[in-house]
C-alpha cells in the first residue's frame, strides 16, 4: 500500500495554455504573423499566465527593436516594423482583456 498523501486521487497534469508551448514561443509566433490574437486568445489564461505573456513581449519587442537592419533595406525594415505592429497589437489586446474581465 501507497502511504503518500496522494494515494488513490489521481492528479491531472495541466496542460500549458500557451499555443506553441511557452510563453516566448507564443509570443515569437505572434510576431511572426502564425498567430493572430484576439480577446479569445486569452479566455483560458488566468493572471500568472497573462503576465508571463506580457513579460515575454515586451523582452521580444526589445530584442526586436535592438536589430538594425541596413538602411537601405527596406524589406527588413517592414519586416521588423510588423513584428513589433503585431507584439504591440497583441499587448494592446491582453490589456484591453485584462481591464474588461477584471483579471
Amino acid at each position: 500500500r501507497d502511504s503518500s498523501p496522494i494515494a488513490g486521487k489521481v492528479i491531472i497534469p495541466r496542460v500549458s495554455v500557451f499555443i506553441g508551448g511557452s510563453a516566448m514561443s507564443m509570443a515569437k509566433d505572434i510576431a511572426e504573423g502564425y498567430i493572430i490574437v484576439s480577446e479569445h486568445t486569452f479566455k483560458k489564461f488566468q493572471v500568472p499566465e497573462l503576465q508571463a505573456f506580457l513579460a515575454e513581449v515586451d523582452k521580444l519587442m526589445r530584442e526586436i527593436r535592438g536589430v538594425m537592419p541596413p538602411p537601405d533595406d527596406m524589406d527588413a525594415l517592414q519586416r521588423k516594423n510588423r513584428k513589433l505592429q503585431r507584439l504591440t497589437q497583441a499587448q494592446t489586446i491582453v490589456n484591453a482583456f485584462r481591464t474588461k474581465f477584471r483579471r
